[in-house]
């Protein structure tokens, strides 16, 4: 590969999709989205916007679109997977089908979650797609995660993620290629903790919005936020991450990011959960954008049972979407736990 890349290919036309990709044109020549629905593809080629995700903000004109997935994969340097978390699989597993992936470039998932079928990190799933390559080729996987909302990078207000990877990556390279002027981006080697962290998250932002809903106030909205950092540490350590990861940005800088934003979809849809908007499976078929804390609380709770981590926030959470548990039962059940030492394992 040159020194200089010079074609970067991201799988998604979505808001996350074309906010990174506006990110990215600063320093890279030829930006490549690649898409399913032929309106936004046409309004990105066509207008330079994209208004389904991001309104009216302009994106550059070395960024384009496309249907044509070989199209996209064609000479790429680098392919970023910017797609909802419960297909990275299949839309994977077309990546390998095509035969137009160029050999040995780097893949980095930028989708925040876990399989809930498997209940294996997104990386694992890329790489076990990447296993039916013919001839065999040895793709570098990473994770580009942190407190990162599209609408805000689009804007390009200061943000910071981390970029972590697998050993056979070299990922200081990439670290400076991804970063530009409004967007730093930090490494870590703990992959498991930094996906971990990240999906995890997702969940505590629709506790932190179902608390809203119900008129709660800030004494609670700290409460959530600490005690759900303290099951994102038990059960993330029990996945092998690391303290230290949790404390950074795929963890607390995540974590207070969507538990308190306006833009946080998880958050918002908590919120219109418990505030009367109808109920979670009315409100989902509303929603334009995916919100990953839901078939998150599936996992992270079969994660929690089969490692005996104990998730009383997450198992409230779950109740509310998917046992049909009043809010205010679920809160009522998590105030009367039995008394215990705040630093109990």
């Amino acid at each position: 590969m040159e020194n200089m890349p010079r074609k970067a290919a991201i799988l998604g036309t979505g808001s996350w999709a074309s906010a990174f990709g506006r990110h990215l044109c600063h320093k890279w020549e030829r930006v490549v989205l690649w898409g399913i629905d032929d309106k936004q593809v046409r309004s990105i080629n066509q207008t330079g916007t994209n208004p389904d995700y991001l309104g009216s903000t302009v994106l550059p004109p070395n960024l384009r679109a496309t249907l044509d997935l070989g199209d996209a994969l064609r000479n790429a340097d680098i392919l970023f997977v910017v797609v909802p978390s419960q297909v990275v699989r299949a839309v994977m597993a077309q990546v390998v089908a095509s035969g137009s992936l160029p050999p040995d470039i780097p893949i980095v998932n930028l989708a925040k979650g876990f399989e809930v079928a498997s209940l294996k990190r997104l990386s694992e799933v890329i790489e076990e797609e990447l296993a039916a390559l013919n001839p065999p080729s040895a793709h570098p996987v990473a994770v580009l995660l942190g407190p990162s909302h599209a609408e805000e990078v689009a804007l390009e207000l200061p943000t910071a993620v981390v970029l972590s990877g697998t050993a056979n990556g070299d990922w200081s390279h990439w670290q400076a290629w991804i970063s530009g002027p409004f967007f730093r981006v930090y490494t870590n080697p703990d992959i498991a903790g930094v996906e971990f962290a990240s999906a995890f998250k997702n969940i505590i932002a629709l506790a932190v919005g179902m608390a809203d809903g119900l008129g709660a106030g800030d004494n609670t909205r700290g409460t959530l936020m600490t005690r759900g950092m303290v099951e994102l540490s038990r059960l993330g350590k029990a996945l092998g991450g690391r303290p230290e990861t949790f404390a950074g940005l795929a963890g607390i800088g995540d974590m207070i990011t969507t538990c308190i934003s306006h833009h946080s979809r998880n958050r918002n849809f908590g919120e219109a959960v418990t505030a009367g908007h109808g109920s979670p499976e009315e409100l989902l078929t509303e929603c334009v954008q995916v919100v990953e804390g839901v078939e998150m609380a599936k996992a992270a709770l079969k994660l929690g049972e089969k490692h005996n981590v104990e998730l009383p926030i997450t198992k409230q959470v779950h109740d509310v979407l998917f046992s049909g548990k009043p809010p205010r039962q679920a809160m009522r059940e998590l105030m009367e736990r039995e008394l215990r030492p705040e630093t109990d394992a």
